[in-house]
Parts: C-alpha cells; sequence; structure tokens
C-alpha cells in the first residue's frame, strides 16, 4: 500500500547513507579536528542561561546582526539554516518546479542535483577537465543559453579542492538570466569571496557554513547572503524555528572567539601544503591542489588503500571504481599528529605493495 502512496520521482532516490565507526581516526568528512572540545567550556557556560523551554528566535536575529557586523553587510541581507544543506532547499524550493532546469559542473556537492530531483527538475552537470578544473569558456557558453533557473558554484569546490577565479564567477554572475548560487563552505581555507557583491548584484546568493572552519559541525549551522529582494522571497520557504537555541548559541560563541579558528586555519593550510608534498613523492600517487582543509588522490587501486587505512582505524572518503571519480580518496587534513600517522600508513601500504 505505502509503494502506491510514494511520488513517483522519491522512489528513484537513493538514502544518504552514513556509515558509523567506533574509535577511528575520522578524516572522511572535512571537520575541523584542531577545534575539537575548543570551545564546550565556554558553550557549557552559556548553556546556564538559556530558556530551552521556550522556542528559538525563529529568524536568528541577534546572530545575524552580529554576523552581519563581521562581514560588513546588512543582517537584512542575511538568512541561517540547519547546515547549508537546508538553504540549498530553500532556494530550489523558491526558484525551481518541475521541468526546471539547474546548471552546475561535475564532480561537485551532490545536494544541488538531490534537491532538484525532489521537485522534479533538470539538473545538468558540466564535466570538469581531467585536472578538476573548469573549462570556464564552455561553461558559459551554457550560462548564455536562457534556460536555466539556478547555477550553482562551489568555491573551493569540494571534493576536488579547486577554484574559480573572482573575476569568473563575476562575468558568470553578469551573464546569467538565472540565481547564481556561490557555495563558499571551504571561504576559510582559501580567502577570496563574492560576499561583499550581494548588494550589488540581484541575482547572487553566496552560501557560508559553521561546520567546516569553525569546527561546529555538530550543531549544524550554515548562512546564506543575497540582497532584501531575494531574501524576501527566502524567507517565504524557511521553515519556522529552523535553527534551534543550543545552535544559535554555540555559533555565537565560536563566532566570539574567531581568533581560534582563524589560527587553526593557519595550521590546516600549512599542514595541507606539507601533507601535498609528502604525497607528490609517493609516485603511486595522483594529488590535486586543493584549496579547501582536504586533499583529493587518484591512486591505482584506491579501494585496497582505502580498506588498508580502515584496516588501521583511519577513514577517509572513497568514491568507488566508476564516473570522474573513479579510484580518487579524499583525505580531510586533521591535526598534524593524524596527518603524521596517514602519511606512515600510506608509505608502509606502497612499501610492502
Amino acid at each position: 500500500m505505502i509503494d502506491n502512496l510514494v511520488r513517483d520521482n522519491v522512489k528513484k532516490l537513493v538514502p544518504y547513507e552514513v556509515k558509523v565507526y567506533e574509535d577511528m581516526v575520522k578524516l572522511d568528512a572535512n571537520e575541523n579536528n584542531q577545534l575539537t572540545g575548543v570551545f564546550n567550556k565556554e558553550i557549557g557556560k552559556a548553556l546556564l542561561d538559556l530558556k530551552i523551554n521556550e522556542y528559538p528566535d525563529s529568524d536568528s536575529s541577534q546572530l545575524r546582526r552580529y554576523l552581519a557586523e563581521k562581514l560588513q553587510i546588512s543582517w537584512e541581507e542575511l538568512v541561517l539554516g540547519c547546515g547549508s544543506d537546508q538553504l540549498i532547499t530553500m532556494i530550489i524550493n523558491a526558484f525551481v518546479g518541475k521541468g526546471d532546469r539547474i546548471l552546475t559542473f561535475s564532480p561537485t556537492f551532490g545536494m544541488y542535483k538531490i534537491g532538484g530531483d525532489l521537485v522534479e527538475a533538470t539538473t545538468v552537470s558540466f564535466p570538469l577537465k581531467k585536472d578538476f578544473s573548469l573549462d570556464y569558456d564552455n561553461f558559459m557558453d551554457l550560462v548564455k543559453e536562457d534556460k536555466w533557473k539556478v547555477i550553482f558554484l562551489t568555491n573551493p569546490n569540494n571534493p576536488t579542492g579547486g577554484i574559480i577565479p573572482r573575476q569568473e564567477i563575476i562575468n558568470i554572475i553578469e551573464t546569467a538570466n538565472a540565481i547564481v548560487v556561490v557555495d563558499e563552505a571551504y571561504y576559510e581555507f582559501y580567502g577570496e569571496s563574492v560576499i561583499d557583491l550581494v548588494g550589488k548584484y540581484p541575482n547572487l546568493i553566496v552560501l557560508r557554513t559553521l561546520s567546516k572552519a569553525y569546527g561546529l559541525a555538530g550543531a549544524r549551522v550554515g548562512y546564506g547572503a543575497a540582497c532584501r529582494s531575494l531574501m524576501e522571497v527566502l524567507y517565504k520557504v524557511k521553515p519556522p524555528y529552523n535553527v534551534s537555541n543550543l545552535s544559535q548559541l554555540a555559533a555565537r560563541v565560536c563566532l566570539e572567539n574567531q581568533e581560534l579558528m582563524e589560527k587553526s586555519v593557519e595550521e590546516i593550510i600549512s599542514q595541507r601544503n606539507e601533507m601535498t608534498r609528502e604525497l607528490t613523492r609517493v609516485a603511486e600517487i595522483k594529488v590535486y591542489k586543493s584549496y579547501a582543509n582536504f586533499l583529493l588522490c587518484k591512486i591505482d587501486g584506491a579501494e585496497d588503500l582505502y580498506n588498508y587505512l580502515l584496516e588501521n582505524k583511519v577513514l577517509v572518503r572513497y568514491f568507488g571504481e566508476e564516473g570522474p571519480l573513479a579510484n580518487c580518496l579524499r583525505i580531510t587534513i586533521g591535526t598534524r599528529e593524524e596527518n603524521q600517522l596517514v602519511m606512515e600508513l600510506i608509505n608502509e601500504y606502497f612499501k610492502n605493495d
């Protein structure tokens, strides 16, 4: 009976499953292990004054005002979400319907296509080049076609770590007759942004998250920036009370201690550069230049290396044997000790292979 009630497009979807492993060095989800437990004491103190019996500030007004000061934009140009995933869903719900078209590239963050599938839209994924850089001229030819509702650009890109230069993004925004969403989830590890342009371009939305650099993945806090006319539309589809009291409090504590985040990001970038050099010395590994907090590597027989790391209590991300990411592993940059362990295991694996 239930099967007859489920929408046809939902039947085709595959649930997003995350395997749970105990006692692992966890380097598979691009979390900031440098900040493990760092904010817990301050968050704990702040919890003593929290009225958990009351519903949260539905629009996260205080947090938006505080964040706006840091970003030097108007608080009315911000919306908060339960992670940037929820903001992606809101954007698609607001602008995309059955039969509409979404443009992005591939490989990239999978939630754009999943969101499109849920509303029965068509997602066109423009293939990146072999080195995972964007073929800008040919992509622009697609952008010029007047058939897109939303264009998603991830910068830096997940899972490749590559970037699109700021001027190329501006050209896309100015050319497109569509909403252009620039997902800057990994902005802090790169430093270049277009968030300062949201007041200039009425079709630009910039997404960010506190899950990566700020080490707040467990609280699920993301934010979007756009001009006020776009915000009026997004607030029509924003669920009420969508960011909990606990998450708003944790976000405020993290933002008030931004210098700790910045220090950890400096260390992650330093470790990323060091790991890039060390992985490049391994003849069997092709490592791609990254501007995020992870490295993407292509290895013949990547599954065997993945399993070897797993057997030694290190979890990384394996992308399977098919598609553009065939035989690729994505390794999150962890603490110095974690990174050293990964390199020791990789060198040991290929020495004994």
